[in-house]
């Protein structure tokens, strides 16, 4: 029987899903095996540092799947409500409505070690910048940017918190619908 193989980019994929229901902490090593499709020993060949260091691809790629796919957009030349609102929808879609919880979350949550750590701030200081940044030309001064994004950012992570604990993802929609607001000082 031939071997399959699996490319990284599903087999980050796989595992982000897996850390994203059963977090860092959740997911054993078997639970790892059966979500990828691969056994213990290739797990370990292909990462030897061992589950720290799935963790830490996982930040890492999420990390830029975020900023390329998501906050991308505020780069750009439009309108900043515009750029705004077009990261809002991303965000809703991203998140499946409230109902996808946030690896970066999940994955912050027991010891995934150092590398992921890190990652995982990298990631929180890329979306804090971008968010700052539209705030900043909205007009904010860069202390009050700063809050904005801090604040956005809390009111969508704490929303997807509550919509995994509680079922209901009513506060994300909200949160998601307010954070034009929130950003550009509108509220």
């Amino acid at each position: 029987m031939p071997s399959r193989t699996v490319s990284d980019h599903d087999l980050l994929d796989r595992l982000g899903t897996l850390f994203r229901s059963a977090g860092f902490d959740g997911a054993s090593l078997a639970d790892i095996a059966a979500a990828t499709g691969l056994q213990k020993s290739s797990l370990y060949h292909r990462f030897p540092g061992g589950k720290q260091q799935m963790a830490a691809e996982v930040a890492s790629a999420v990390g830029e799947q975020f900023a390329s796919g998501i906050l991308a957009p505020l780069a750009s030349d439009r309108p900043v409500a515009e750029r705004v609102e077009l990261v809002a929808r991303r965000l809703r879609e991203f998140y499946d409505g409230g109902a996808r919880s946030c690896v970066l979350d999940m994955l912050s949550i027991g010891d995934p070690g150092v590398s992921a750590s890190e990652a995982l701030a990298a990631a929180a200081a890329g979306w804090t910048a971008a968010f700052a940044a539209v705030a900043r030309e909205a007009g904010a001064d860069a202390r009050t940017a700063t809050a904005r994004a801090q604040d956005a950012i809390a009111s969508v992570e704490g929303a997807l918190v509550l919509a995994r604990v509680t079922g209901d993802r009513r506060p994300f929609t909200r949160a998601i619908d307010r954070l034009p607001s929130v950003l550009l000082g509108d509220h």
